[in-house]
């Protein structure tokens, strides 16, 4: 069954019973709700926009939603509800759901306009149009980039010289870049560095040691919650994921057989 229809089924099984709500559809004695037909449209994530906005694709996945309620209904006389791939197919389906749901749940209720703009002042650095430009020196190893530091110090104008001695990589010059664009701990050293100065902080990275020289900066910080509070909603969502799942890692024992996860044969 594709995932078109099987996520059809779902939303329908689960949410077509509310005596309470508006009757869209019936197979014999089932209701297909107003509810249900939206719930499933939303499961389409950016697909559902355009079912919804298109009469014609309504209609059609109206008739998916029949075809899955009759589909289902012979399955269930056949006791395929049994079928130990079935109950793992659905077991995993129903955990995707309520993490999903309950994430919905957690952003919306703690998604207050006054959340929004408290957390917006607190990254208000991500909004901005302020872009630098500037030049690094990445080492294997900590001496290396202190060494490599010493020597910028003495001869700055010399910067690009000396990458060529002690950088691992070819490109020097990064060129113009914004927040986000670099990995948080660069990014950090490289914003909290003046315009023409040499960072007196070695920025560690998964890559390695960095020493920064910022040659240009342009643009600014200065930008209204407003105007960018589309954004802001995306990334506080965003925010609030990463910092669940984190918190439940960190509160949770997760080994992982890596030689294992290697050796899995993809059909």
């Amino acid at each position: 069954m594709n995932s078109f229809l099987l996520n059809a089924l779902i939303s329908g099984l689960i949410i077509t019973s509310p005596a309470f709500a508006a009757e869209l559809a019936k197979v014999d004695d089932t209701v297909i709700t107003t509810e249900a037909f939206l719930s499933s449209i939303k499961s389409l994530g950016s697909q559902g926009t355009m079912v919804a906005s298109n009469p014609e694709l309504r209609k059609r996945f109206l008739d998916h939603m029949i075809n899955s309620q009759l589909v289902a209904r012979k399955a269930k006389a056949e006791g395929f509800e049994k079928d130990p791939k079935f109950q793992t197919r659905l077991a995993e389906m129903t955990q995707q759901l309520l993490a999903g749901e309950y994430m919905d749940h957690l952003i919306e209720k703690k998604a207050t306009d006054q959340n929004l703009k408290a957390w917006f002042e607190a990254n208000k650095a991500q909004f901005s149009n302020k872009e630098i430009h500037a030049h690094h020196i990445l080492c294997a190893d900590e001496a290396t980039a202190k060494k490599a530091l010493e020597e910028v110090n003495k001869t700055p104008a010399d910067f690009d010289k000396i990458a060529k001695k002690y950088s691992k990589d070819k490109t020097v010059d990064l060129g113009f870049f914004g927040h986000g664009r670099m990995v948080p701990e660069f990014d950090v050293v490289a914003f909290n560095t003046k315009k023409g100065a040499i960072s007196q902080t070695i920025a560690q990275t998964t890559f390695g040691w960095h020493v920064i020289k910022v040659t240009d900066i342009r643009g600014g910080e200065d930008v209204k919650y407003e105007s960018v509070k589309k954004d802001v909603e995306h990334k506080f969502r965003q925010s609030t994921q990463e910092d669940l799942v984190r918190e439940l890692r960190e509160k949770s024992k997760i080994a992982i057989n890596e030689q294992s996860l290697k050796d899995v044969k993809i059909p």
